[in-house]
């Protein structure tokens, strides 16, 4: 009987058809997995707008933590650097931020994206996977928005129409007067940098929920890093005090069922 005699191409073929597959059948597996909206859909009642959804993501968590933790303590020395300059007023409001920074992150975080239904199916590229969750919620709206300034962290009334510029008009000048810029965190959207002095000024409308940390003008470093890093952690704190956890699905149990486990 004649020996048959495969061709190198054929193998390399079968090799590349092999590879397809196995890149493929993961992804397949990953599209038809369940995801937050699915999780939204087999509610009984979505939250009532102007309710604040959100989630955290279980990768998400650890890094929340460290940066807490960081900021902590690049506070501390800067608050050493004012008491040293003999600026104890400032040196005395940055301790109060570490204080509010130990109590944040002792409270849960959130993956700072939106997390509403109509947003995961308007991208269904950012809903994520149920098995990649740590935790699911929604927050009432509150009745306040927060302000990080040079005395301190203070919280106050919220009401319709309030801008940026009128809360700082209320404040003594002392607690916000030397700032060029201001962050504001706003619930739903990306931090924002606003200019607040004489000659960069602008102003912007404040979503109940909303955070505003001034950015610090000393040309030091550890301002410099407080600057940066601070409004991305606030981005991930809860924007309210009464929140709703939303039970996630046991995926051992789906995967017991023939769906994927976590």
């Amino acid at each position: 009987m004649p020996q048959r005699h495969h061709s190198p191409a054929c193998h390399w073929c079968a090799v590349g058809l092999s590879a397809l597959l196995a890149a493929f059948l993961p992804l397949q597996s990953k599209a038809d997995a369940p995801r937050l909206s699915h999780l939204w859909l087999e509610q009984h009642a979505l939250p009532e707008a102007p309710a604040y959804s959100y989630y955290l993501l279980t990768r998400h968590q650890a890094p929340q933590q460290r940066q807490a933790r960081r900021l902590q303590q690049e506070l501390a020395t800067l608050s050493d650097w004012y008491s040293l300059a003999g600026h104890t007023g400032a040196a005395q409001g940055l301790r109060q931020w570490q204080t509010a920074l130990a109590e944040l992150e002792e409270s849960p975080g959130r993956t700072p994206a939106r997390a509403d239904l109509a947003a995961l199916l308007a991208s269904p590229q950012h809903d994520p996977l149920q098995e990649s969750l740590a935790e699911v919620g929604h927050c009432v709206m509150p009745e306040w928005i927060e302000l990080w300034h040079f005395g301190g962290v203070t919280r106050h009334r919220w009401t319709p129409g309030l801008s940026l510029g009128d809360l700082l008009r209320r404040q003594p000048r002392s607690h916000w007067s030397r700032a060029d810029e201001a962050w504001l965190i706003a619930p739903q959207s990306e931090p924002r940098r606003i200019g607040i002095a004489a000659w960069n000024a602008s102003d912007a409308p404040l979503a109940a929920g909303s955070r505003i940390a001034l950015a610090l003008p000393e040309p030091v470093q550890e301002a410099d890093w407080i600057n940066r890093a601070l409004p991305g952690f606030l981005a991930t704190r809860l924007p309210g005090d009464t929140c709703h956890i939303i039970e996630l699905p046991d995926m051992a149990d789906r995967a017991g069922a023939g769906g994927p486990a976590r």
